[in-house]
């Protein structure tokens, strides 16, 4: 659980970021020193973001298990050996999903943020483009992301890559717009997992299914 003084400054550090840089600081917390798990979503907090973990016990959902959002707006499925960790980064504006490895990968637990806020498509762009900016000047390598298709449609993306506590973690950002609200959702995992993680995001979204 977030002890009450990190999640507090996390907080205040979410409301002063955009969409996309607040769901990839959620992510980044994957690697806390407190065996903690990240989260990340869309207007992610910076890399030097006060860290949410989360619960080394944590357990994992069965993959048959459809998972909701708190918007009630989708579900998913996660894969094998993944769990549920929404509650352990507070009470996050727009932050619908967290979804995280139980066990760790070259010391990070891969984790999905999912972000939802409403929105049409000039918003989505404009969120996105803010998001390469502001995670630019953090200093991370942002580049194109691989296509995407999420609950049958098409998602736009970057990727980015940085050192976090040590580990190397490769950060994948995706948005998509669907009846009057924009989704953002951001995969965290170690460089050295990624390949793995990137299977289990495609699962993940073809497992979307809108309520």
């Amino acid at each position: 659980m977030l002890r009450r003084s990190a999640r507090s400054r996390f907080e205040r550090s979410v409301r002063s970021a955009g969409l996309v840089a607040v769901v990839a600081a959620v992510l980044v917390s994957g690697c806390s020193a407190d065996s903690g798990t990240p989260g990340a979503s869309p207007s992610t907090p910076t890399a030097t973001s006060p860290s949410a973990t989360s619960p080394s016990e944590t357990q994992p959902i069965d993959a048959v298990d459809n998972v909701q959002g708190k918007s009630g707006t989708y579900s998913v499925v996660p894969p094998q050996g993944w769990g549920e960790a929404t509650d352990e980064v507070g009470a996050i504006p727009g932050v619908d999903l967290v979804l995280m490895s139980s066990e760790k990968r070259a010391g990070f637990n891969t984790n999905l943020v999912v972000h939802v806020a409403t929105g049409d498509a000039a918003v989505l762009e404009s969120e996105l483009q803010k998001g390469r900016e502001q995670l630019a000047g953090q200093g991370r390598t942002v580049s194109d992301a691989p296509p995407l298709t999420v609950g049958g449609s098409p998602a736009k993306g970057f990727t980015t890559s940085f050192t976090q506590q040590g580990v190397d973690v490769v950060a994948r950002s995706y948005g998509l717009q669907h009846e009057g609200r924009v989704y953002l959702l951001t995969l965290s995992s170690a460089k050295s997992a990624a390949e793995q993680a990137a299977a289990e995001l495609t699962q993940i979204a073809e497992s979307w299914t809108w309520a």
